[in-house]
């Protein structure tokens, strides 16, 4: 941790110009304090700083302030010097002079062409090592305890401190840092800036929000490893003092703890343990708000960027330079180690140490009273002990007590639990203006532009909805106007929604529990199952067969003097058991249904957005173009949108007279967000990553398949994937009873699992798109241990 400071110096200041000479500082400091000894130069990035040892062995720091600093801000140095000094904390403090004052104007007569009047002050000297002199490795807790209370004593002493010099711009200013890194994070290269954009995300998403909660006053601001003073170098225990005023500035008070722990985190194998003393120590001489303690972690990582991109920023001035680059390496160390722990959980730890409960909110027992009271006994709760999930990041949900889970069935947080591009993308609008689609706004056109241009061109409109249901129930009138026919084509065990009319085209449900069967306008075709179903095998042949069923139907329309109105089908089928069907399936289907007069709908609700990898809709596997699409859940990223797309030809025959108006569909938010989520995945290439990722993925588990004959098959494309496990390979009963045990295995080891199919016997894969190979291995590693368990 001992070089990112020099480069920081390096970043804030041209180098010291050495404006006097020894000798001349000597008959100043003689004149005017009537001190006289030896002079020896010190490093300094903006004054010229001298050590003082005078002939009865006292010393002093002589500093002479640079011409930008003012007298206003000096003073405010010397008035913060004085006051913690008076409270018996451990800082330097400003020597009056022969005319009793703080500061001595001195003429620069090296400086003929501007004539300057610079500020010289004479200060005590505080005994001690730097903190960046004693190596990582003999850092510990007692060191960090120390430098907590520190720290904290330095905060407490200010709190009762005003100076109107601390209200002013300083870039090192926390409260600054967003935009500092934002206007010269353009240095970096594509690495350095994915990991720094990382932490601004999140700060922008998650404390950004905050800062008008946090306490403010006048901090220390720069309590690195070169201004902290420690008693031993080979042994270093105990923090004897802090130096270098010159950064004070009036901030969120949170910050000056952000700073030292940035510094004491760097080169430390468990930066969390660190921290965790740290604050705690901090917290015992100055009491932290549990919002303060939410923040710290994003605050760090702040000051690590505002450093980094500084320090790069500087080499480009300086490319002769290279000690810039190389002295900032332990910050980038610290980022990359930082970026693998999650902020909440983190936040959870930290208010541990500060005794304060982890969860402040009801327990699981009040509220699942309440649920089953209030909210509807339809209301279904995953697990024989339901588990309360308050965060999510990325591919993990986070418990109350900051527990982790790796989710892998939620296909609706689609590029990751609380993204931050698309969380700052709907806050930012939502302070702006959500209204109805009756007013112009670019978000509404801007966004169905960009949906419209991932379709192929046929496929010209888009109606924006809020629900999948919403949009399927719209795909169906749609339909019916244009084919003038309601008889409705279904899949065997599909699912399409919660609507009347959804439920009434979902043979899951209307032939399911509570059920009243299938409307005399719904006909069934079969389930396209290459696995379990009555054709077997991924083939054109098969394919081909199971599209005859549609012929069936169509016949017995034909013979009630009726047509097929609309075809309606999962791209790849879900609640039926994670079906991948035969190759040509839709190709044939499609074209039966425009044959005889019907609109083929592709419902890609769960499937679509890239999660196939190969594609970004699930129908383009298939090779056909279908008539409408409707989207939903992962539309949004877990924000309430959906939309319909159809031809203009489809979009117009549904023109009757009769307006079609939906409050919140096309909103300006829901747009900014949608936006947002095309806008990531493109960026973080999350479609190519799915297509990777799933195949290793499907990799792993065949080679589990090759050891375990519980694991019947193993289907999927990209991160949509189904493990179907059976008790006899030969009969394919399914295992029911072990697939539920194994679920319930996989939560005890923190994954989140569920199942699908008819016999819910098939472990439902479709994780986030934030899901990793590290991911997968951890859920290989924990399948591996369940099945051998059932042996």
């Amino acid at each position: 941790m001992t070089t990112a400071t020099n480069a920081e110096s390096n970043a804030k200041s041209n180098a010291n110009s050495s404006l006097f000479s020894e000798a001349q500082v000597a008959a100043l400091v003689e004149q005017h304090y009537q001190l006289h000894g030896k002079f020896k130069s010190l490093p300094g990035y903006c004054d010229q700083n001298l050590i003082l040892t005078t002939d009865i062995g006292e010393q002093y720091i002589v500093k002479i302030a640079n011409s930008s600093e003012s007298k206003l801000e000096l003073d405010m140095q010397n008035s913060a010097m004085a006051h913690l000094t008076a409270k018996g904390i451990k800082v330097p403090h400003a020597v009056a002079n022969a005319e009793q004052q703080l500061l001595t104007p001195v003429a620069n007569e090296n400086d003929h062409e501007h004539q300057q009047t610079l500020l010289l002050r004479v200060l005590s000297y505080l005994p001690g090592v730097f903190y960046a002199d004693a190596s990582n490795a003999s850092h510990g807790p007692e060191l960090w305890g120390s430098l907590g209370k520190f720290i904290g004593e330095v905060d407490q002493g200010l709190a009762d401190f005003q100076h109107p010099g601390s209200y002013r711009y300083l870039e090192w200013d926390l409260a600054q840092g967003l935009g500092i890194c934002q206007t010269k994070k353009h240095c970096l290269n594509a690495e350095q800036r994915d990991l720094v954009d990382h932490f601004l995300n999140l700060y922008q998403a998650q404390t950004l929000p905050m800062l008008a909660q946090l306490p403010q006053g006048i901090i220390h601001n720069d309590a690195n490893d070169y201004n902290v003073l420690i008693d031993d170098k080979t042994l270093p225990k105990t923090v004897t003092g802090l130096i270098d005023f010159g950064d004070m500035v009036h901030s969120q008070v949170i910050n000056e703890l952000a700073i030292a722990s940035a510094y004491a985190l760097m080169g430390q194998q468990d930066p969390l343990a660190t921290l965790k003393t740290l604050v705690a120590a901090y917290h015992q001489q100055r009491a932290l708000s549990e919002t303060e303690l939410e923040v710290l972690f994003s605050l760090v990582a702040l000051r690590l960027c505002t450093t980094v991109c500084n320090s790069t920023l500087a080499h480009q001035l300086q490319p002769e330079n290279d000690y810039l680059l190389v002295s900032v390496q332990p910050a980038w160390a610290l980022l990359k180690q930082l970026r693998q722990l999650n902020p909440f959980a983190v936040y959870c730890q930290l208010k541990q140490v500060c005794h304060y409960p982890v969860d402040s909110g009801k327990s699981k027992a009040e509220i699942t009273s309440y649920r089953q009271q209030h909210l509807g006994k339809t209301l279904s709760l995953s697990y024989q002990q339901p588990l309360k999930i308050v965060r999510g990041q990325g591919a993990y949900l986070y418990d109350e007590q900051g527990n982790g889970y790796l989710d892998m069935v939620n296909n609706v947080c689609h590029v990751g639990h609380c993204h931050p591009k698309v969380v700052a993308a709907g806050q930012a609008q939502l302070a702006k203006l959500n209204t109805n689609t009756r007013y112009l706004h670019d978000n509404l056109v801007n966004y169905a532009d960009k949906l419209l241009a991932t379709m192929p061109d046929e496929l010209s409109v888009c109606m924006l909805v809020n629900s999948g249901s919403e949009a399927n129930e719209l795909a169906f009138r749609l339909a019916r106007n244009y084919s003038k026919s309601k008889e409705l084509l279904v899949v065997d065990g599909a699912y399409h929604g919660n609507t009347n009319a959804c439920i009434e085209a979902s043979p899951y449900k209307f032939d399911g529990p509570g059920g009243e069967g299938a409307q005399p306008y719904v006909h069934k075709v079969t389930l396209p199952d290459p696995y379990r179903g009555e054709f077997l095998g991924d083939t054109l042949e098969t394919a081909n067969a199971y599209a005859d069923s549609i012929d069936t139907v169509i016949s017995e329309l034909a013979a009630q003097g009726k047509k097929p109105g609309a075809y309606i089908c999962e791209s790849l089928q879900g609640v039926a058991g994670q079906i991948i069907m035969p190759q040509g399936y839709l190709n044939a289907v499609y074209s039966k249904v425009r044959a005889a007069g019907g609109v083929c709908i592709a419902d890609e609700v769960q499937v679509g957005f890239g999660r196939v990898g190969t594609h970004m809709w699930a129908f383009e596997t298939q090779h056909v173009t279908p008539d409408i699409v409707t989207l939903g859940k992962p539309i949004g990223n877990g924000h309430p949108m959906a939309a319909v797309i159809t031809t203009q030809a489809i979009a117009d025959a549904f023109v009757t007279g009769m307006e079609y108006f939906n409050t919140f569909g096309g909103n300006p938010v829901s747009c900014a967000i949608g936006t947002a989520v095309l806008d990531v995945i493109k960026e973080e290439k999350l479609q190519q990553h799915a297509l990777t990722t799933g195949n290793y993925f499907q990799q792993q588990l065949k080679q589990l398949q090759q050891q375990f004959d519980l694991i019947g098959e193993v289907r999927g494309l990209g991160l949509f994937i189904g493990v179907e496990l059976v008790e006899d390979r030969d009969t394919k009963q399914p295992a029911t009873d072990k697939t539920s045990w194994l679920i319930e295995y996989f939560k005890q080891n923190n994954i989140l699992l569920s199942t699908e199919g008819p016999c819910y016997n098939i472990l439902k894969i479709k994780p986030p798109l934030a899901f990793s190979q590290h991911d997968a291995d951890k859920f290989i590693a924990v399948l591996k241990a369940g099945l051998t368990e059932l042996l």
